[in-house]
């Protein structure tokens, strides 16, 4: 925890004397917390802490009235003017303590938070969200808990120079590009276009180059080339294999998409959460927002953890919804990312993943 602590304030966040950084996590990972805060002190910089659990989550959204979950709390947002970084550590123990919230009480609290998220934008606040194994969350995505810690640290200890030289190259045969057509054994038939759009790559370290262009956050584990697609280019099918909401897993998603417009969806498994995600989402909810190539050399399978699901080499994910962080224009109170496992794609014609495989 600590070496994973030094490399996360010194390498990734890059945190600097005098900083105001707001470190956040769960009771049961407080550890980190306290290693990532010392170590910021080590820097000269300022951690403040906060703590968060499933039980005060949970509670919150089922005893808080609708209209008091919809406000946005003015004292944060002028708080934000003084931070400088966040880094977040996943505070779930259990989601599936969530996996029954009423949907529309979930999209009133987003409503909440829809400012604040537009306010880290304006300030150029930087973040760090850490996924974080536990065995509850083992046993609800069905894997071995010794195989989930172990599969997690050593995605987020890999070797970063190597996932930036990686996916730098991937980034290049896709700059330039236009039209990218993603095509699967399962269905899949995607066509939209990248045209002048900035290819971001994951490499877990926000670079002032990051900064500038408004690339200020990124998850770790880390390893992926993604991008914004232009929002009303996309169309014809999809087929995800998985995605997963407060405790449940999605799978077997088809989907279709008209100019770039999620219109008609259908799933093997939790069909029905997957549309009232939809309806209890605002803005651009249903819009193509993200394409993404996993890198990470480490993730070996998907099991409903998406900050993992979304690194795995041989796979690609699509997101809808907000995308303004990387260089989109849709504003939403949802950012889904959904996973296709083993596609192809290829960019103005050139192939550059075949049944999963990269040609780099």
């Amino acid at each position: 925890m600590e070496e994973i602590a030094r490399k996360v304030v010194n390498k990734c966040m890059g945190i600097k004397e005098d900083e105001v950084i707001l470190v956040s996590g769960g009771l049961h990972n407080f550890e980190l917390v306290e290693n990532i805060s010392v170590n910021i002190r080590k820097k000269g910089a300022f951690p403040v802490t906060m703590v968060n659990t499933d039980r005060l989550q949970k509670r919150t959204i089922e005893e808080v009235d609708t209209k008091h979950l919809k406000k946005t709390p003015s004292y944060y947002l002028k708080w934000l003017e003084d931070i400088d970084g966040v880094i977040s550590i996943d505070h779930q123990l259990d989601p599936r303590l969530l996996s029954q919230l009423p949907e529309d009480k979930i999209g009133a609290s987003r409503v909440g938070q829809r400012e604040i998220n537009d306010k880290f934008q304006k300030e150029k606040i930087r973040w760090t969200g850490i996924g974080y194994p536990t065995k509850e969350k083992a046993d609800m995505f069905g894997i071995d808990f010794e195989e989930f810690w172990d599969m997690l640290w050593k995605a987020l200890d890999t070797d970063y120079d190597e996932l930036k030289e990686k996916g730098g190259k991937l980034a290049d045969r896709l700059r330039g590009g236009d039209k990218v057509r993603v095509t699967s054994d399962k269905g899949t038939d995607l066509e939209f276009s990248i045209k002048d759009r900035h290819i971001l790559v994951d490499d877990g370290v926000i670079s002032q180059a990051d900064i500038e262009r408004g690339d200020l956050g990124n998850n770790l584990p880390c390893g992926e080339v993604f991008c914004a697609p232009v929002e009303n280019t996309a169309n014809g099918r999809a087929y995800f294999d998985l995605a997963f909401y407060r405790g449940n897993k999605i799978k077997g998603i088809d989907a279709v998409f008209e100019d770039g417009q999620l219109v008609k969806a259908e799933a093997e498994e939790n069909g029905e959460l997957f549309q009232q995600v939809l309806e209890n989402s605002q803005g651009d909810k249903d819009i193509i927002g993200e394409f993404g190539i996993g890198t990470n050399p480490e993730v070996k399978k998907a099991i409903g953890y998406t900050i993992t699901d979304e690194k795995i080499i041989g796979s690609i994910h699509i997101a809808i919804g907000e995308n303004r962080m990387f260089g989109g224009k849709n504003e939403s109170t949802l950012h889904w990312d959904l996973v296709m496992m083993q596609p192809s794609f290829e960019v103005d014609g050139k192939p550059i993943m075949k049944n999963g495989a990269l040609s780099l």
